[in-house]
């Protein structure tokens, strides 16, 4: 999915191409935790394919909005579109109604006419999406993002109503193009399920209970909390609450039968986390009233969360969901700082264990200030170009298997970086060496700079 931005808080413009992996990388401050959340809304608020939700009426919902506001306008210009065109009339009998009239007219993107409708549609579901990413911000300004435009041209098809009466063709060949267009935007979604990962996850494991009580008094009119949420973590916190209670369910068949069946691979990803980044094991309890306690179990011994590493509880809530999924093949996941709390040699883990998850299908996005996250994954990048052999005796001798490879054009990177009164977002080369990044180089060049000079006062002082 490619789009641009102008305006998201301090980001004057910016371009993204969201790939199997994307990283957003930079210092504090400089608004990767704003882009990651439009990512996250844009996928949201991008309609799917409804499989099973026989009530969705968004479509019709949004055409009624639309109609009101430019329908009579559109609906003239639509007559032109139409003037010339043949209707073809289908008589069909029905037994639950009268006789109808099927009419049926091929209109292309080549009509000039029809070109100011979509772009008039467009326009409209683009500001729809504007208006909903800003409203997820919880912010009193409300204008976060001034500006977005996504990189797409839907197409229309042939056009069919069913009517009896000639003199509402018009109105509903217009919605049927507004519908269409609509439902062509699906084609755009990254995944069709978004799971959002936010920093300072200890904070919301540890305190999860009395949060999830702030939010639910917040929003059913009780004594609210003071502290005020983004959708994307409210969406967290909602999913996490789901899972303790007993009722999360990955796919429709697991409302029914409540036994979700977790892939192969996604075993394998939880035995690679708990052995290799956390070292223990992610224990779940059903307590009374269905409600699950967790726990971590290290070196025999079984942990309540407050006692338990800093590392196994920040990534308790990556273990949870994993846990719960079924599939990791319809899934975004959107991680801020995936390093947090972790060692330098569980952040080049945690690096592959990111790859290992766009491996099993899942889309993956991060935000880091990890110079090891950002190495390793160019290592990872790296393996995929090398000589067959040499992989194989590197991977042995790390006790890794292919799935932490990735080839180059599975991956973006940007560096958000202050200038003066703004931030610049610029796009990261990626070739067979990896990704192209300075942005530690100044600060370790820096603090090597004052080492050796506080090591000749020393010397000095020696002397």
């Amino acid at each position: 999915m490619k789009f641009k931005v102008k305006n998201l808080a301090k980001i004057k413009k910016a371009e993204f191409d969201i790939k199997d992996l994307t990283i957003f990388v930079g210092k504090n401050s400089t608004n990767k935790t704003y882009a990651a959340h439009t990512v996250y809304m844009l996928n949201k608020l991008l309609p799917q394919e409804e499989k099973f939700d026989f009530f969705n009426e968004k479509p019709t919902n949004l055409f009624t909005n639309f109609y009101k506001k430019k329908g009579k306008d559109l609906i003239k210009i639509l007559e032109k579109a139409t003037k010339n065109e043949k209707l073809k009339e289908i008589k069909n009998s029905s037994l639950i109604s009268k006789e109808q009239i099927i009419r049926m007219v091929t209109l292309t993107i080549d009509n000039s006419e029809l070109k100011k409708i979509v772009n008039s549609i467009n326009k409209y579901i683009l500001e729809y999406i504007l208006k909903q990413i800003n409203n997820s911000f919880n912010s009193e300004k409300n204008t976060i993002l001034e500006f977005i435009d996504i990189n797409f041209t839907p197409k229309i098809n042939t056009i069919s109503i069913t009517n009896n009466k000639k003199e509402q063709d018009n109105l509903l060949f217009l919605k049927e193009i507004f519908i269409q267009v609509y439902n062509s935007y699906e084609q755009l979604k990254i995944n069709n399920k978004e799971y959002y990962f936010p920093a300072s996850r200890t904070g919301f494991v540890l305190a999860f209970d009395e949060i999830v009580s702030g939010v639910l008094r917040d929003r059913f009119g009780g004594q609210p909390t003071a502290t005020k949420l983004t959708e994307p973590t409210i969406d967290f916190i909602s999913n996490f609450s789901s899972i303790k209670s007993g009722n999360f369910y990955d796919n429709f068949e697991d409302l029914f039968e409540n036994n979700s069946k977790k892939s192969k691979t996604i075993n394998q990803l939880l035995e690679f986390i708990e052995k290799r980044v956390i070292k223990g094991k992610i224990l779940e309890e059903k307590s009374s009233h269905n409600y699950t306690k967790i726990f971590l179990e290290a070196n025999s011994k079984k942990l309540d969360l407050h006692l338990s590493s800093s590392a196994a509880v920040e990534v308790l809530p990556l273990i949870i969901f994993l846990k719960h999924f079924s599939t990791l093949k319809d899934k975004l996941l959107v991680i801020e700082e995936p390093e947090a709390h972790l060692h330098p040699q569980a952040q080049i883990e945690m690096a592959r264990l990111l790859i290992m998850l766009v491996n099993a299908g899942a889309k993956v996005l991060i935000t880091t200030h990890s110079d090891y996250i950002l190495n390793e994954i160019s290592n990872c990048i790296k393996l995929a170009e090398a000589d067959s052999k040499g992989v194989e005796n590197y991977l042995n001798a790390y006790g890794l298997n292919k799935d932490i490879i990735i080839n180059k054009e599975r991956v973006s990177a940007y560096l958000f970086k202050d200038t003066d009164d703004s931030v610049e977002v610029k796009e990261l080369g990626i070739d067979k060496y990896g990704i192209f990044n300075d942005n530690f180089d100044d600060v370790l060049d820096e603090l090597l700079d004052r080492t050796e000079e506080i090591n000749k006062y020393i010397d000095l002082k020696s002397n």
